[in-house]
């Protein structure tokens, strides 16, 4: 499955090895996604897959 959205905000972001926790927005609704996603910034558009 492939999601397609906004990265709204990081939550948590260890700058050692990139573990994130944040906020992801899709049309219909809102993520909280978790793992090791390294330069990535607020407003960023993202195509996740699970």
């Amino acid at each position: 499955m492939e999601i397609e959205g906004i990265l709204n905000e990081i939550i948590y972001q260890n700058e050692i090895n990139s573990y994130t926790i944040a906020i992801f927005e899709t049309d219909t609704e809102e993520l909280t996604i978790v793992g090791y996603l390294p330069f990535i910034n607020s407003g960023d558009t993202l195509k996740l897959t699970r």
